[in-house]
């Protein structure tokens, strides 16, 4: 039955609460043999059971947490009764398991307190952290926070997922933790899921099998996650993973198995997954894009990498890093004026440390003295004042002014897009020709808000 294959847990049970159907997922997630429990009845086996409350008031029980005491499991019900020409012939109830999930919160909540501890002592050093987070540039509060709960995780095999917006340094995150892993001497695959077209994915992913279709390798082919069997896989960007194969990754976090195309059999794989995201996966979720029960799977971890511009004096930071990185890379001895430390600390850098990175470079490689000055930062970063405040010259005539809001509104729609050139373009009416003559009237570099 197809029902017997749907991840969820379903037992259905007739109006004196026999169990007369349960599916493959309940005997899994409850660890109890079907056998045992068909034609028993619930009364007996789960005194108080939710699905009882049902049978007697007839209401449905919607996302409701419930404990099942007699196998000591946290579980998320929606229970409905069944009514037949106005009479109540039994109950369904669908559940997933949550107990894995709530005692990981718990858990970190317990860490995240303990961080809060630790970090409001004013404590700035990396000398705590494993060894791989020392090349870490930050001192800022949140962001020390942030590297305490990486720390913390990185030994375990958790699933992490890596939130944050775009330049942040998630795969920076993802690397420190690989590397303090007990699998950091085995497999280390990465794959950035908004580079993978959807017919794809599963291949890909999964691998297929001999002559499973039309223009197959006659060997198949291997999948990442056999790959990467034995060690931790990073799946980047996870929103733009296809529904269809949100689900089959969530069988493997459930099951740790995995099935290549036109096989029958199912292999297991011993796989650390991390996943990272600039997208709100939450609102995702809202809209249909994003599965709720992958989510929670994901989510037993959550670090949340925080955007440069809430990093204080960071910025200061990691700006003099980049200037040693490229001084040494294009032979040049030079400084930040003051004004440009101002200019930085002040700038929103909506790109984040990709940004910041870009900028560096760009001035070092501009500048023809000892100093970098303002008017050796690309222009955006230069003009970041009159872009934040809005305000325009007096002295400005009206082709300037038409100017200025036609280049903000390309670097808006580039942000909202996430660099994306098509979609960017299609959203401001321009045409190919036209969108990429005016990046280059403008100097809009659309990298610097790629994901």
């Amino acid at each position: 039955m197809a029902i017997d294959h749907i991840h969820d847990g379903i037992v259905i049970v007739d109006r004196s609460s026999k169990i007369i159907y349960v599916n493959e997922a309940y005997s899994r997630i409850l660890n109890v043999s079907k056998h045992k429990v068909l034609n028993k009845f619930v009364s007996e086996i789960e005194p108080g059971a939710a699905i009882l409350e049902c049978l007697e008031d007839r209401e449905a029980k919607v996302n409701t947490m419930v404990k099942v005491k007699s196998v000591g499991k946290e579980i998320v019900v929606n229970i409905n009764p069944i009514i037949l020409n106005e009479q109540l012939i039994g109950a369904i109830s669908i559940f997933k398991d949550i107990t894995e999930i709530s005692l990981l919160n718990k858990e970190l909540e317990k860490v995240r307190k303990l961080t809060g501890i630790i970090y409001n002592d004013s404590t700035k050093s990396h000398s705590s952290f494993p060894k791989s987070f020392s090349n870490i540039i930050g001192k800022s509060k949140n962001f020390m926070n942030c590297l305490k709960l990486a720390s913390i995780v990185a030994p375990t095999d958790a699933t992490v997922l890596i939130e944050g917006e775009s330049g942040t340094g998630k795969e920076v995150i993802v690397n420190a933790i690989v590397n303090a892993s007990k699998k950091r001497k085995v497999p280390f695959v990465k794959i950035n899921c908004s580079a993978i077209p959807e017919s794809l994915f599963e291949s890909e992913l999964f691998g297929y099998s001999q002559g499973s279709f039309s223009g197959a390798r006659k060997e198949g082919k291997i999948g990442k996650f056999e790959i990467a069997n034995g060690g931790t896989i990073f799946l980047d960007e996870i929103g733009e993973m296809p529904l269809l194969m949100q689900a089959k990754l969530l069988r493997v976090l459930q099951s740790g198995e995995i099935q290549k195309i036109g096989s029958n059999s199912f292999d297991r794989v011993d796989v650390r997954i991390v996943v990272a995201t600039n997208k709100d996966l939450e609102h995702m979720i809202e809209e249909g894009k994003f599965r709720e029960d992958l989510y929670f799977r994901l989510n037993t971890f959550k670090i949340k990498v925080p955007p440069l511009r809430e990093r204080g004096n960071d910025i200061v930071l990691l700006a003099k890093h980049f200037l040693r990185l490229y001084c040494k890379k294009y032979n040049k001895n030079l400084t930040f004026s003051e004004n440009v430390i101002k200019t930085f600390k002040k700038n929103k850098w909506h790109g984040n440390v990709r940004q910041l990175q870009s900028c560096v470079e760009y001035s070092v490689i501009v500048c023809e003295k000892n100093i970098i000055e303002i008017n050796n930062l690309p222009d955006e970063i230069r003009n970041s004042d009159m872009s934040k405040n809005d305000n325009l010259s007096k002295s400005d005539t009206l082709k300037d002014i038409i100017s200025n809001i036609e280049k903000k509104q390309i670097i808006n729609e580039l942000r909202k897009t996430g660099g994306n050139r098509s979609d960017a373009m299609k959203k401001l009416g321009m045409c190919r020709r036209t969108f990429y003559r005016k990046l280059k009237i403008y100097g809009i570099d659309p990298n610097l808000y790629g994901k």
